[in-house]
């Protein structure tokens, strides 16, 4: 049902632009999209997922019992591949009504990008295929889809699924393009969601953004619709910044309440799910000078025990999928962590830490270097413990054109301190992989 829907989109695109380009009144629909595909290998690793966003898992520490290599053709190595409709209409007075649609797709398989059903699909961590938690889930539009007014002096307002205030950011203050198979940031959502990835692209919210002269700000609120819990998943974000004269610097605060984050169960088809309240920051810069770039930023985020406990909130599946350890745990128990219903978390906070760079070489060549520090802090009661994950990224991205290009990618991660330790995990991973990527 999914793909006629889709399909029929696509149509009624095509001839919604075609009719709307010749409007007077300024109204315009497009159709726009990006397809991008790598080939590469991953050190330690398991089976390629066809759902799976980005395919593999070059990020996370693996088990010591995954001591294979995986070769294949991956999703998105830049930019996760995606389809969507954009438009605007013309109200008068400098007033504009908005709306984009998008969805992830993975060009490898042809599937919607869905995590959860790479959840639900695999039972552990150390045979199947690969499994992570993501905001992209097998929804029709995965990405965003949002409407609303904008107007050049009084900013912007939208409504419906988009991306939080720190994603913004990210998409602009990683040096290696936020990109998905070789930088921390642009893989997991964790960074862009202030501690959990389901929240890099919050539903039922509110967006409001602004630019003064040289000046930004961003606000949003994510109303969480359940019954008699006014504060049960939702959540709020603020931002701002400044750029000119080639520097830039942004800051960013976003707290949730409720928010699930899903993990393997050990039952087929069902997920295990924690629930937790979030809080962060987030400060980014970069200098732009010549040809050459360099940027960083910190973030530091904290999952905190939720407010209402899972069993309390009437949610009873993750994303179509049942929750396993709504009603057992003896067989639900997290392939990575043991996780009973309405566990009382400790504080678990980790800090990141980035700095990056990139060159012109030609109008058509980009390199790129970035180095990431991502430090989980021992929380009281020692479900986290302290760490470092180590990652060195570089990419380099040759431009055929503006709507084409070719790269190729490299990342080197390393995982220390008690957190990991080496008798439980590979001390180090690496991916390598060359790729296309064309927009539309």
């Amino acid at each position: 049902m999914n793909k006629k829907i889709i399909g029929l989109s696509i149509s009624l695109a095509f001839a919604a632009s075609g009719a709307l380009a010749q409007s007077s009144d300024g109204s315009s629909v497009e159709l726009y999209g990006v397809l991008d595909v790598a080939v590469g290998s991953v050190q330690y690793s398991l089976g390629t997922d066809p759902s799976f966003p980005a395919s593999v898992n070059p990020v996370s520490a693996t088990k010591t019992a995954v001591s294979q290599s995986t070769t294949g053709a991956f999703s998105g190595g830049i930019t996760p591949s995606r389809w969507g409709i954009r438009g605007t209409e013309d109200l008068g007075g400098g007033l504009k009504a908005i709306f984009n649609v998008d969805s992830y797709f993975n060009p490898t398989s042809g599937d919607l990008s869905n995590a959860a059903a790479s959840l639900a699909n695999n039972r552990n961590s150390t045979s199947g295929t690969v499994s992570a938690a993501s905001s992209v889930n097998g929804q029709l539009f995965n990405d965003q889809a949002y409407v609303g007014l904008s107007d050049a002096s009084l900013g912007k307002l939208t409504f419906g699924r988009q991306w939080a205030p720190m994603g913004d950011i990210l998409r602009d203050y990683d040096a290696v393009q936020d990109a998905q198979l070789f930088s921390p940031l642009g893989f997991s959502g964790a960074y862009a969601g202030g501690g959990l990835t389901e929240l890099k692209r919050q539903d039922g919210s509110i967006k409001y953004t602004n630019k003064f002269s040289d000046f930004n700000v961003t606000a949003m609120a994510k109303l969480g619709g359940i019954p008699g819990k006014s504060s049960a998943a939702s959540a709020y974000g603020i931002g701002a910044g400044y750029e000119a004269y080639g520097f830039g610097i942004q800051a960013a605060y976003q707290s949730s309440t409720d928010t699930l984050h899903g993990a393997n169960s050990f039952v087929p088809g069902d997920v295990n799910v924690t629930n937790y309240n979030t809080q962060a920051y987030m400060v980014a810069a970069k200098y732009v000078f010549g040809d050459a770039k360099v940027t960083g930023g910190f973030e530091e985020y904290k999952l905190q025990a939720p407010t209402d406990a899972l069993a309390t909130l009437g949610t009873t599946n993750y994303y179509g999928y049942a929750i396993c350890n709504l009603t057992s745990t003896l067989f639900c128990a997290s392939a990575t962590k043991g996780a009973a219903p309405d566990f009382a978390h400790a504080d678990q906070t980790t800090d990141v830490l980035w700095v990056g760079g990139d060159y012109n070489f030609t109008p058509a060549f980009n390199l790129a270097v970035g180095f990431y520090d991502l430090q989980p802090k021992q929380s009281a009661d020692l479900e986290q413990h302290n760490g470092n994950i180590y990652e060195y990224s570089l990419l380099a991205d040759y431009h055929f054109s503006k709507r084409t290009d070719a790269y190729f990618g490299v990342m080197y991660s390393q995982y220390k301190g008690d957190q990991y330790p080496s008798t439980e995990y590979n001390t180090s991973n690496s991916i390598y992989a060359v790729g296309i990527r064309t927009k539309f």
